[in-house]
This record gives structure tokens, sequence and C-alpha cells, in this order.
């Protein structure tokens, strides 16, 4: 029987399967740039590797995490636009806002449940920061930030310290996560039960074998967890 669940938080516990990249190049468009993709893509990149260095950002909440990532996107484009970089920053953290604001609740009920829950993720160093910031923290048992610890999905390894910091067995949790390859797979080969957050588009599924629970939203597991097709014993 399921006893605790863990969670992703970028593109799950932030929102319903939609990857940081996706949601700026949507806002990119929003702003009219007309920049290819993969030109927004080498700016995200950028910006993705000195957020894994940064001092700053490793004690950051959501607003600065943002503001700094914005900046260094803008700053690997050449471009100094005061009003694109305020709509990539509010059009981002709006709906992340939206995202805690009902995740929050979620989480409060699965608590009330009986089950442990955690967050193990490729952080910068602020996870907890972020799980404080959106209300989460208070139900979680532990909080698994890739830079605290040293182990970087999609290492199985990761997702085992998570279960021994919760004191349980793999098999007896549950992973939830938006990425197949950084999620699901790795999350089963530890031994886990995994819930794959598809989101809204439709992706086929690599191996459909690893995946015990498919799911459109975050607020479909309840539901999933109560389905005798996943009692999940």
């Amino acid at each position: 029987m399921i006893q605790a669940i863990l969670f992703d938080l970028g593109g799950t516990l932030d929102g319903d399967g939609l990857h940081w990249l996706d949601r700026f190049v949507a806002l990119y468009d929003d702003f009219g740039t007309d920049l290819p993709r993969a030109v927004i893509r080498g700016a995200f990149d950028e910006a993705e590797q000195r957020a894994a260095l940064d001092d700053e950002i490793a004690s950051a909440d959501l607003a600065r995490m943002i503001a700094l990532h914005v900046r260094w996107q803008l700053a690997h484009l050449g471009l100094k636009d005061p009003k694109l970089e305020r709509h990539l920053i509010d059009g981002f953290i709006e709906p992340v806002r939206l995202a805690a604001a009902a995740n929050a609740p979620l989480l409060a009920s699965l608590t009330d449940r009986g089950l442990k829950l955690g967050v193990v993720s490729n952080g910068c160093g602020n996870v907890e920061e972020l799980c404080a910031d959106f209300g989460y923290k208070p139900y979680l048992s532990v909080i698994v930030d890739s830079r605290r610890v040293g182990l970087f999905k999609p290492d199985p390894a990761i997702f085992v310290h998570a279960a021994e910091k919760l004191g349980g067995v793999p098999g007896a949790m549950l992973m939830v996560g938006d990425s197949f390859e950084r999620d699901v797979r790795p999350a089963k080969k530890a031994g886990m039960k995994t819930a794959w957050l598809q989101g809204a588009q439709t992706v086929e599924c690599p191996e459909p074998r690893l995946v015990d629970v498919h799911l459109r939203k975050l607020a479909d597991l309840p539901i999933a967890l109560s389905s005798a097709a996943v009692a999940m014993t």
C-alpha cells in the first residue's frame, strides 16, 4: 500500500506538466519578439547554468529567482527592454502563484489521508525556500534539493536518498513528476511506483510499463489514488 508520495517541483508542483522553457517561449511570443525557439532555448540554458552555480539564487524566493533568471536570459540575448523584462517576470510568476494556491490544499488533503509527502527536485539550492514560499512546507516530511545533497536526476540514487529520509521502502512510495526521463524512469529503477504528469498535450509514452498512474493535471491525483485500478498494493 502506498504510504508516501514524492513530488517533483519545477513543472509539477508549480504547474501542470508545463516545462519552464515552454512557458518562457510562450511569453516571448506573446510580447511579439519573434525570436526562434532555438534562440530562446540558448538563453534559457544559459540562465539555467548560471542558476545552478549562483550564490544569491540558492536562498531566493520565487520572485527573486525568476527576476535573476530573466535578467540572465536577456543578457544572453543582448536585449535591454524593461517592458519585456517585466512581461516575462510577471507572466511567469502569476500562473505559478495560482498553481500554489490550488496545490497547497491538495497536499493538505493527502496528509489528512495519512500519507507522508516529500519533494525531490533538481534545484538551485533554494527548493526549501520555494516550498515555504508556496505554502507547501508544513505538509512535507522531506525536501531533497539536488544542489544541497549532491545527487541529481536522473540518477536513481536521489530517489533512494529521499526514501531513506522518509524512513520507508521505495516500493511503498509514489513519485509524481512531469518528466518521463528525469522522474518516471529513475524512480521506477529505484523501486518506486510512478505517476506521470503529462499535462494538457497528448504525448506518446516511451515505455507504458514504467507508468503506474497517468495524470493530465495534478488535481486528478486523489481520484487516481482512490481508483481500484491503481490500488497499489
